[in-house]
C-alpha cells in the first residue's frame, strides 16, 4: 500500500505532516519537536487554522475527508508554483 501525505513548513519555522488516518480523516503531525501538538482536539484545532490560513476559505465542515483538504492545500501549492 503507499501512503500519500502532504509536508507543510510555515513561516515561523512550524513544520507538519497531513496523512489520512485510519478512518478517512487528517491526521497532523508536528515534525518540530518545538512546536508539538499534545492530543486530538490541539490537531483539529491546529490542522483547521492551517487550512483556513493557507486557503483563505473557512474549513469545509467538522467531518471533512482527508481528500477534501488535500485537494484544496494541494491547488495552493500549485498555484506558488514557479
Amino acid at each position: 500500500m503507499i501512503e500519500v501525505s502532504l509536508s507543510i513548513q510555515t513561516e515561523t519555522g512550524e513544520s507538519y505532516l497531513i496523512r489520512k488516518d485510519s478512518n478517512g480523516y487528517p491526521d497532523l503531525i508536528a515534525l518540530t519537536k518545538a512546536h508539538p501538538l499534545d492530543g486530538y482536539q490541539a490537531k483539529k484545532t491546529k490542522g483547521k487554522a492551517l487550512y483556513e490560513n493557507l486557503t483563505g476559505k473557512k474549513y469545509p465542515h467538522p467531518n471533512a475527508t482527508t481528500r477534501q483538504i488535500l485537494w484544496d492545500l494541494i491547488e495552493v501549492a500549485i498555484k506558488h508554483l514557479p
